[in-house]
C-alpha cells in the first residue's frame, strides 16, 4: 500500500488565495501518482496564526497505524521516486529525511501557467508534461526557476519521518506558530535526540504565493509569531550546547490546548 501524504493547511481569514489554488494543483499531483493526499488542519480558525506542528501532531494522533509519515507543504511538487527512497531511508533508520537537495522557487507567472495548464482542458486529462521523470528536459522540474537553493540546505517543506522517531523525540513542538524558525527547531531538536537529517538527491519545486517571512502584507501578529519562534530556537540551541536532552525533549513534546493556535 502506498503511504499517504499529509498536507498541513488552513487558509487564514484574509490570507493569500493563491495558497488555496496551489493546494488544488498539489492534490492533483499526488493523486496522479497514486498517493492519497490528506489535508490536515491545526485547531485554529479565522485569522489566528497557523500552527503547522499542531497539524503534524494531529495527523500522527489520528492515524495510529501509520508507520512512516510524509509531510509536505501545500505548495510543493516533488517526484514520487524521491519520496519512495525517503520512505525507505526513514524505515531503515531514525531521523528526518528531506527527499530533495535542490529547492526551485517558481515565479508568480510560472506558477500561474502551471495552475492553468496542468490539465488538458479538451480531454480533461493531465497534461503530458505533468508526469515526466525529474531528469526529463520537458518536465515540470525543468521549468525556469526564479531562484534555486541547492546542496541540501532546505530543511523543511517536505519531511519524511517514522513514528519511532516521533516517539523518541517527543514529536513536533506546538510552542511555535506562524512562519519561520519552526523548521530549524525540528531539524536541530530531532537531530540532537535521534539522528541528523538526511537528504535524497533530486529537485523539488515551490509554487509561488506571498512569502511568510517578509513583505508589507505581514501583520504585527505575524512578526510577533516569528519573534517567538526565534526565541524558542535560541533556547533549544542553548540546551543542546549544554547536552540537556530532557530540556530539549520538553520543548519538542510541548502541546497546546486544542483550539489555541494563535501563539498565545
Amino acid at each position: 500500500m502506498t503511504s499517504r501524504v499529509y498536507i498541513p493547511f488552513r487558509l487564514r481569514e484574509g490570507g493569500d488565495t493563491r495558497r488555496a489554488l496551489n493546494l488544488e494543483v498539489v492534490q492533483g499531483w499526488w493523486f496522479s501518482h497514486g498517493y492519497e493526499p490528506v489535508i490536515v488542519s491545526d485547531f485554529g480558525s479565522g485569522d489566528a496564526q497557523f500552527n503547522r506542528h499542531q497539524a503534524f501532531n494531529r495527523a500522527v494522533e489520528e492515524n495510529p497505524d501509520e508507520k512512516v509519515f510524509i509531510f509536505t507543504e501545500a505548495d510543493m511538487l516533488i517526484h514520487p521516486d524521491q519520496i519512495k527512497q525517503a520512505v525507505a531511508y526513514a524505515e531503515e533508520k531514525r531521523g528526518i529525511v528531506v527527499p530533495f537537495k535542490e529547492y526551485r522557487y517558481l515565479s508568480d507567472t510560472t506558477t500561474g501557467f502551471i495552475r492553468s495548464n496542468y490539465y488538458d482542458m479538451d480531454s480533461s486529462a493531465l497534461a503530458e508534461w505533468w508526469s515526466l521523470p525529474a531528469n526529463d528536459m520537458n518536465s515540470i522540474f525543468d521549468m525556469r526557476a526564479e531562484s534555486t537553493m541547492s546542496g541540501g540546505k532546505s530543511i523543511g517543506a517536505v519531511n519524511v519521518v517514522s513514528r519511532l522517531t516521533i516517539e523518541k523525540t517527543g514529536g513536533f513542538t506546538e510552542a511555535t506558530s506562524g512562519n519561520w524558525y519552526d523548521d530549524n527547531i525540528t531539524d536541530e531538536g530531532f537531530g540532537f535526540l535521534s539522528r541528523r537529517t538526511r537528504w535524497v538527491a533530486g529537485p523539488a519545486v515551490h509554487l509561488y504565493h506571498l512569502p511568510g517571512w517578509t513583505g508589507d502584507h505581514l501583520t504585527q501578529a505575524d512578526r510577533d509569531a516569528t519573534a517567538r519562534n526565534k526565541a524558542i530556537l535560541e533556547s533549544l540551541r542553548s540546551m543542546i550546547r549544554q547536552g540537556d536532552r530532557m530540556g530539549v525533549r520538553r520543548i519538542m513534546a510541548q502541546r497546546r490546548d486544542r483550539g489555541s493556535s494563535d501563539g498565545s
